[in-house]
Formats: C-alpha cells, sequence, structure tokens
C-alpha cells in the first residue's frame, strides 16, 4: 500500500515527524459531497488520528474541487466572475475564494517554472512593454508591465503600477501618484538572474526604459523598436509582445477597450493575471 501522508497530522504523535514506513493502516472510507467518490481513510497505528491521502493536496478543506479547473477557463475566457457564478450555480463568493486559490497555486508554479529556467541558462532574448488599463474607473489609471521570452511567448514576469490620471476627474480625485519608477526597475532587478550573459530586451521607444534597464540589467543588450503603423503587412519587431497584449485584452473581461467590467482593486487585477499566466505558460492547475 503506497503511503498517502509523509506524517501523522497529530504534531503532538511520535510519528509526526520522520515516521517508519508503515504508520497508519486502513480505516474505511469517506465520501465527498461534490462527487461521492470514496476515497480511503487511515488512521495512525500510535495516536489513533484518523487522515486522508486528499489532506496533503492543495484542494484540502475544499467543497468543491470539481469548479477549479471551470473556473480556470472561464477566466481566460473573456467571462465576468458574475457570469461565471450564474453558469456554474454557485456563488460569487465560491468564485472569488477559487480564483485566489488558482492564483496562488499559478504563483507556486510559476516560481518552479523560473527555477527551471535558471538551471537551462536563462534566456537570451526577452521583450517588454505595458498594458494600460484602469481600476474601477477609467481616471484611475495603471499599468501592467509584462515581460516574456521572445523565442516562446511565455510570460517570465509582469507587475501593477499606478500611472498618474491624465483626467481632470483623476486629479480631482488625488489619482496622481506614479510608481512606474519603482515598479519596473524591481521587476527588472528580479528577472537578472535569469537572463544569459549578453542577452537582449526589446522594449518599444519609452524613454525611461534605457536608463533602468542600464542600471538594473548590467551587460543586457536593449534594444527601442517601433511597430510600423502606415504598412500593416511591414515587418512588427514587437510583434510578439503586441500579440500578448491583444490576446490579454480578449481572454480577460476587464482589460476589454470597451467593457463594463472592471477591476475592483489592484490584487483582483493580479489573481486574474495569475490565471491568465498560467494558462499561457500550460501550468497544470487544479
Amino acid at each position: 500500500m503506497r503511503n498517502p501522508r509523509p506524517v501523522c497530522p497529530n504534531p503532538e504523535c511520535v510519528n509526526h515527524r520522520n515516521p517508519p514506513a508503515r504508520f497508519y493502516r486502513k480505516n474505511g472510507y469517506r465520501r465527498p459531497k461534490h462527487n461521492h467518490q470514496p476515497i480511503p481513510r487511515y488512521q495512525c497505528r500510535a495516536c489513533g488520528k484518523n487522515f486522508c491521502a486528499t489532506q496533503v493536496k492543495p484542494i484540502r478543506q475544499q467543497h468543491r474541487p470539481d469548479l477549479n479547473a471551470r473556473i480556470l477557463e472561464l477566466a481566460v475566457s473573456g467571462v465576468s466572475m458574475r457570469r461565471m457564478a450564474v453558469l456554474l450555480g454557485c456563488a460569487q463568493q465560491t468564485v472569488q475564494d477559487k480564483v485566489e486559490y488558482l492564483a496562488s497555486e499559478a504563483k507556486r508554479l510559476h516560481q518552479e517554472h523560473m527555477e527551471n529556467l535558471w538551471l537551462a541558462d536563462g534566456t537570451s532574448h526577452v521583450m517588454m512593454d505595458e498594458l494600460e488599463t484602469f481600476i474601477h474607473a477609467r481616471w484611475a489609471q495603471v499599468s501592467v508591465p509584462v515581460l516574456l521570452r521572445a523565442k516562446t511567448g511565455e510570460v517570465l514576469a509582469f507587475s501593477i503600477a499606478r500611472r498618474s490620471s491624465t483626467m481632470p476627474k483623476g486629479q480631482a480625485n488625488g489619482w496622481t501618484t506614479d510608481n512606474r519608477h519603482k515598479v519596473i526597475p524591481k521587476l527588472l532587478t528580479n528577472l537578472q538572474s535569469y537572463l544569459k550573459p549578453g542577452a537582449t530586451i526589446t522594449t518599444d521607444g519609452d524613454a525611461s526604459y534605457p536608463k533602468w534597464i542600464r542600471r538594473h540589467l548590467p551587460g543586457a543588450n536593449h534594444k527601442a523598436e517601433h511597430s510600423p503603423k502606415k504598412d500593416p503587412a511591414a515587418y512588427d519587431p514587437l510583434f510578439q509582445i503586441n500579440h500578448t497584449h491583444a490576446k490579454m485584452r480578449n481572454d480577460l473581461a476587464r482589460l476589454s477597450r470597451k467593457t463594463w467590467t472592471t477591476s475592483k482593486t489592484i490584487e483582483g487585477l493580479r489573481c486574474h493575471l495569475w490565471l491568465w499566466v498560467a494558462w499561457t505558460n500550460k501550468y497544470p492547475l487544479r
């Protein structure tokens, strides 16, 4: 019988740390409400504590783990959270909790992915650009800087930065803080260990990018490119990053150009973006 749990869940038990291979015995089954499929239960031989194999999985204590995969698919298919609740027949709070859980799992898997990239000696070409959106009202402007691997299109990093509002209503409401000068350099610094020596980073012509890259990515080659505007058939050196941003606006309802679906908080936007990163990078979320 395969060991379903590495240790006894009782912290006062002698088998809580470094237990022998067969420190438990089978003790019946339990049937979760969401699918009624029997799950084996086990009992510690020393203290009598009951546990099951699902207690070591991330979905432990979830009443509806069957909704996780479906919510991920809907979240990156242009469906709002309110509509998800209607389609799945659950409460809006359930959808919110699932999105937060899936975002935490996506973040964990992304860290593992980046560690594997580091073990593979990193990447030689990165592209960076910012996607502009807003929080709750169009005058509350924010930008989403995205760093992606040019060869594969996988997302390496992203963040969210406040922008000083260009609208009179935003200035009147105090939305005048711009922290791009803190957020983007931090993003570049965190990426440094995943770049090969002499790697290339391609951006558009933003005037702030050269100084930030020189300071926080020493040794990297910076290329400032511009997308062709008059001839749509011409070669676009920023196609990969522009295509990524276009997919983000298409896949996430809150990022659409014309929408009444809005992000209420920066953290809510961040969670939704993590789901999109997991979908794009093909992380096995459950």
